[in-house]
């Protein structure tokens, strides 16, 4: 497929009468409403009828196709866009899971009843619809700040979808859980000196059991979890503030300089001050 991306903007949108497509995937996240008529979607080897007013979720490289079934026009909208287009930090992100995990976000997976990229969800009340309108205009007429309009559309619509599938009671649940705990943590603890040993302890659990728990959970050990928070705080510092590298490292909790070069450059796959040429806004 071609380049639906102009510039520098990581979000498209389109109005399309559909025919039958072949299968396909994509290098990036794409939500399809569909307007007018019906067809059959197949993603990922599963099929579905779609009709007007239900939407979707495609993740990256997931196979799917369409196939009109009576005849009758098949109308979709189209909002394709990468996870930078939420924040700059997700530019190496490539599911939907880490999208939603992000701080503008903060849906966890464990929190959801299912797969928010298998559900077909139905848009009753036209609430939906009536943001993605809002985007398209945007999209459209490109007012100064219209980019960071849209950002905030793209949550709200993403907010909205996740709660239609979020479990009753899920922070109750949550309160004892024990990688919610870690992640709430983390999240309030990554500048400073974190041990998952010292966790455990809190918790009065072995360090194997929290270990083992929080792996199977968030599909990643404690240790490359914990970078991965510091990266993306590093990153929306190097992008949104003018303080040295040397004082970044120190904020997320990397006292040897070194050793947070080495990091940044594993999880970004460049330099901080690459990251920063190309990152920095205005």
């Amino acid at each position: 497929m071609g380049n639906y991306f102009a510039g520098k903007e990581s979000i498209a949108l389109m109005a399309r009468r559909q025919e039958d497509v072949k299968l396909h995937k994509h290098d990036f996240l794409e939500m399809v409403y569909v307007t007018k008529g019906r067809a059959l979607h197949t993603l990922n080897e599963k099929e579905t009828t779609v009709e007007m007013g239900d939407y979707f979720i495609i993740d990256y490289n997931a196979y799917h196709k369409y196939s009109v079934t009576d005849g009758v026009p098949f109308e979709i909208i189209n909002i394709l866009f990468k996870p930078e287009i939420i924040d700059k930090t997700l530019v190496n992100c490539r599911s939907f899971q880490d999208l939603i995990n992000n701080y503008l976000i903060r849906f966890n997976y464990m929190t959801l009843k299912v797969v928010p990229t298998n559900v077909i969800y139905h848009d009753e009340d036209k609430s939906i619809y009536s943001l993605i309108e809002k985007l398209q205009r945007e999209f459209s007429k490109k007012s100064p700040g219209y980019l960071e309009v849209m950002r905030c559309y793209l949550i709200e619509i993403i907010i909205f979808t996740m709660r239609r599938i979020t479990k009753e009671n899920a922070s109750a649940a949550l309160d004892n859980d024990y990688s919610r705990y870690i992640i709430n943590y983390v999240e309030e603890n990554y500048m400073k000196p974190i041990t998952l040993t010292a966790i455990c302890k809190e918790l009065n659990y072995s360090l194997p059991y929290i270990s083992k728990r929080f792996k199977d959970d968030m599909s990643m050990p404690f240790s490359e979890y914990l970078q991965k928070k510091r990266m993306e705080q590093s990153c929306r510092l190097i992008s949104n503030t003018d303080k040295k590298i040397t004082e970044i490292a120190a904020l997320v909790g990397y006292n040897d300089v070194k050793f947070f070069h080495k990091v940044f450059r594993k999880h970004l796959k460049m330099t901080p001050r690459e990251y920063k040429k190309i990152h920095t806004v205005g």
